[in-house]
């Protein structure tokens, strides 16, 4: 499955070499982690396989950190991160929130199957609404 809404990964960490730091070190001290940088990355800088070879519907995902969100983002509060968030024609939608995203439990094909599962849902919702 692929969609035409455009999707957007928001870590809850800052694209930083000091800001990638400060999460391992944090992930390390039991003080903060991130359930999306589990599911990307776990412990590997470089990505799990699974995340680098991403098909379908994660394919059309942004991956963005919390400081690199554009302005139609940017009103996201930390709160609300990490999450998976569409951009539909009411605006911004959150699909999967940290909750969620936890839910996975790091592994990349229940939050692949999950991710479909929301974008169904979404579709559907906007097509039985069209007029």
């Amino acid at each position: 499955m692929t969609s035409s809404i455009p999707l957007f990964a928001i870590y809850d960490a800052d694209g930083s070499v000091f800001g990638e730091l400060k999460y391992a070190l944090g992930k390390c001290l039991g003080k903060g982690g991130c359930a999306l940088c589990d599911l990307s990355h776990g412990w590997s800088p470089f990505g799990k396989r699974s995340w680098r070879q991403r098909t379908g519907v994660t394919s059309n995902l942004t991956w963005l950190h919390r400081n690199e969100l554009p302005e139609t983002l940017r009103f996201l509060s930390l709160e609300q991160l990490p999450c998976i968030a569409a951009e539909v024609e009411s605006g911004i939608e959150i699909l999967i929130d940290r909750g969620g995203l936890q839910g996975c439990n790091g592994n990349y094909a229940v939050f692949e199957h999950l991710l479909e599962q929301k974008l169904r849902a979404l579709e559907l919702n906007y097509q039985t609404a069209a007029p």
